[in-house]
């Protein structure tokens, strides 16, 4: 038994050796066995109470026998790692290193004794002591910094009660650039020589700081925040409060920052920047409500963003990125519902997916148009006022929505939150009526019969009313000019029988609607419902669609079959779509244009012959060269094996992190699998690139030639890649992509592959993967006899 209440904790750092020793104090009340999560940690004495205490550690636990106390003091010792990007860690740049770490999920257990749960919030008070000539970053103010012996002494404001795994604490050589928000202080941090690049993502945390406040209507509770860019970092971004971490090209922006990354820093600052209240004030009791903290950030950091940027298209990169990714994902027999249960460690990287974040946010969405805006943000903040410095669960939050907007929330997203996947939504018109009737979707087929309680939202001469449809089946008068689901707010598919879908995509339908409506016929195709032909049909009828969502939906889909099926055919029906947008885009202003020319570009170096002719001859005036033109630059010369040695000197001295994320794509594309064997393996060596070196194996193995050789180089680093990314969801999105693409005509090098290397935190990836490789298979089969 325990009641946990601080953690006082007084470090002791050896900068340059990667070691540290702790005073740690932990106060509460406390009962009984105690089992502190401590993995890797020398502990060399306990005293309760200031008593002498008997321990032991086993299975990753340090165990106290009878404790009976108030007080316990632990002394103990830890290593900072050079390989993992999770827990305390050491990431190199040029010249120099940062002592950093990332707590998400449990890396909090590998830096201090602690309950490492989401539950166990308690307050943090950090001391501090390391070289002079380095700076300290933690969650709170510094609010004292002695200097004596050649040794810096940092005391740190203590926080409110927070979860172990959104403490941060960075050492390094930071450069620091600040801006004043009222009585706020906001900060930039980077590696030495590159504050200056951060001056955009700053001032948008200022324009964030107003929005947030307003939307929330709860003030930021820390007199402080951090954006930190660091060198290498496992994922994108981490929400520590009031420190939150980024990847470099998440978060800076220079002259090789294309307009399309300027888009997504900017989301991602949002995302992280909504977590400062959903997520670390409100946070979840267990993993098993992951989603409630992701999907709440996605959907309002596109939310927030957009009433800042209102020309960015951001509602149709949302559904773009977030509602048909994800739908992708959960048209699976092997998905999961959005809430989950968790039983181990090695169970919550995999829940970091499409379904937490995207699926989640979307039906965030779909919840928001179907109670009304002004309801779901007053029930937020009840949710935020009700349990704020505490813990809470899904069933808080609708609860907290169903009295704001006097409907029964609760009822209506059981069926979304506990059943994994989505209906099809099935449209025939019958003289003068429509027979609305529902179905679960899947790619490989089903007999479930579950019913969800959709809601439809009907749209006519600019008029909109909602309709929730509880049955298997109904009936309501059709009128011209109908849409259902015309801006893509629902989450289902539609398949509308007969003329139906001429009339729906007839004048005034929206982008949305069309991008929506491409995605359904494309999982339509997958599934085996229509066939090849039909799908090229309905991509003839909307070629001439310029929108910018449109023309990014139909490029990704029309790359996707052609990474599945071999087929010149494909391959020109693409090239030929790619080269008839191209002007359109080239001499657009607008800068969304720019989004798509970058696709346009890369699609064409990787799948035009006479494209890269002329375009890997531009690697020789490379910085002039515009940053959305850059990828296909590259990709062309590494494919036509045109100066090699420029790529291999970009490579070993990149101008930056983005330069060097590009070279990586573009290498992984050699046309010879010895070099590109060779080029994975010295990327791998390099300890500096250990974090993006994930990047290339992802591209690999897009690579038909190839798919084969992938699978011998992925057994023999799996341990490494394991290692580096332990934590985080990169293993099992590697896995899953892996099998479902590397596996196309290599079953034999999949089952040996499986059945040899046992991978825990995995386990769902090779369910998914298994099934989208069927999935890709069939589609073949299919696409052969056609």
């Amino acid at each position: 038994m325990y009641s946990l209440e601080s953690y006082a904790l007084k470090f002791d750092f050896k900068f340059r050796d990667l070691k540290y020793e702790c005073v740690e104090v932990i106060k509460g009340k406390f009962s009984g066995e105690l089992l502190l999560d401590n993995e890797n940690l020398s502990v060399n004495s306990v005293r309760i109470d200031g008593n002498e205490a008997k321990f032991s550690i086993a299975d990753k636990k340090l165990k106290l026998d009878l404790v009976e106390g108030k007080e316990i003091t632990i002394n103990f010792s830890g290593n900072i790692s050079e390989t993992s990007l999770m827990g305390i860690h050491d990431v190199k740049y040029e010249n120099g290193h940062i002592i950093t770490t990332q707590m998400e999920p449990t890396g909090a257990r590998s830096v201090f004794p602690c309950i490492d749960e989401p539950a166990a919030k308690a307050r943090f008070k950090v001391e501090v002591n390391v070289d002079e000539e380095v700076e300290v970053i933690f969650n709170t103010r510094n609010v004292l910094r002695e200097v004596a012996n050649g040794r810096a002494h940092f005391v740190f404001d203590e926080t409110p009660p927070m979860s172990t795994y959104l403490i941060y604490i960075g050492i390094g050589h930071f450069q620091t650039i600040s801006k004043r928000n009222k009585e706020r202080m906001l900060y930039l941090a980077t590696s030495p020589g590159k504050a200056k690049e951060g001056k955009f993502s700053l001032n948008l945390l200022s324009k964030l700081f107003t929005k947030y406040e307003s939307y929330y209507k709860i003030r930021f509770p820390l007199p402080k925040m951090h954006l930190i860019a660091l060198p290498q970092f496992g994922a994108g971004a981490m929400e520590n409060w009031g420190a939150i971490t980024f990847r470099e090209t998440a978060l800076l922006i220079n002259q090789s920052t294309s307009f399309s990354f300027k888009k997504q820093i900017s989301y991602v600052v949002s995302h992280e920047f909504a977590h400062q209240w959903f997520g670390d004030l409100v946070t979840m009791k267990w993993w098993d409500d992951l989603w409630l903290n992701e999907s709440f950030a996605t959907f309002v950091g596109y939310k927030i963003l957009a009433k800042i940027y209102k020309d960015w298209n951001l509602w149709e990169d949302f559904q773009l990125q977030e509602t048909l990714s994800s739908m992708q994902k959960d048209g699976l027999l092997s998905t999961h519902p959005i809430r989950v249960e968790v039983k181990n460690p090695d169970e919550i990287s995999e829940i970091f997916d499409d379904i937490s974040y995207g699926k989640g946010a979307s039906i965030l969405r779909m919840t928001e148009e179907f109670i009304g805006e002004s309801r779901f943000r007053e029930g937020i903040y009840q949710y935020l006022k009700n349990h704020q410095y505490s813990n809470a669960t899904g069933e808080d939050l609708w609860t907290s929505l169903s009295v704001a907007s006097k409907i029964d929330v609760s009822s209506l997203m059981k069926s979304w939150l506990e059943k994994g996947g989505f209906p099809l939504v099935k449209v025939r018109e019958e003289g003068g009526w429509l027979r609305i009737s529902q179905q679960k979707f899947t790619y490989l087929g089903n007999d479930d019969q579950y019913i969800w309680q959709i809601p439809l939202f009907i749209e006519q001469s600019g008029k909109k009313r909602k309709l929730l449809l509880k049955e298997k089946e109904r009936r309501m008068r059709y009128k011209e000019n109908m849409k259902i689901n015309g801006n893509g707010e629902g989450y289902y598919r539609l398949l509308f029988e007969g003329t139906l879908i001429d009339r729906m995509l007839g004048s005034g339908s929206s982008p949305e609607f069309v991008m929506k409506l491409i995605d359904d016929y494309y999982a339509f195709l997958m599934s085996g419902a229509i066939d090849l032909q039909q799908f090229v049909s309905l991509v003839e009828k909307l070629r001439e669609r310029d929108e910018y969502s449109i023309v990014l939906r139909l490029e990704s889909i029309l790359a996707e079959l052609n990474t599945i099926i071999d087929s010149d055919t494909l391959n020109t029906l693409f090239v030929n779509y790619l080269r008839e947008k191209l002007p359109k885009f080239s001499d657009s202003d607008e800068e969304n244009s720019k989004v798509v020319l970058e696709r346009i570009l890369t699609a064409l170096a990787l799948h035009d012959k006479n494209f890269r002719s002329t375009e890997k001859l531009k690697i020789n005036d490379y910085p002039s060269v515009m940053a959305e033109e850059r990828n296909a630059v590259l990709i062309s010369s590494a494919i036509e094996e045109f100066n090699k040695d420029r790529l291999w000197g970009m490579l070993k001295s990149p101008e930056n992190d983005m330069e060097l994320v590009r070279v990586m794509h573009a290498m992984a594309h050699l046309p010879k699998n010895d070099e590109i064997t060779n080029f994975l393996d010295f990327v791998k060596s390099k300890p500096e690139y250990r974090a993006n070196f994930i990047y290339p194996i992802f591209e690999a193995i897009t690579s038909r030639n190839y798919r084969k050789d992938v699978w011998g180089w992925m057994s023999k680093n799996l341990a490494t890649i394991r290692e580096v990314f332990a934590g985080s969801s990169t293993v099992s999105r590697l896995i899953e992509d892996l099998i479902a693409i590397a596996g196309i005509g290599n079953r034999p090098l999949v089952d040996q592959f499986i059945s040899r290397e046992k991978v825990p935190e995995a386990a769902r990836a090779v369910k998914n993967g298994l099934e989208k490789l069927e999935i890709n298979e069939r589609l073949i089969q299919r696409a052969l006899k056609s």
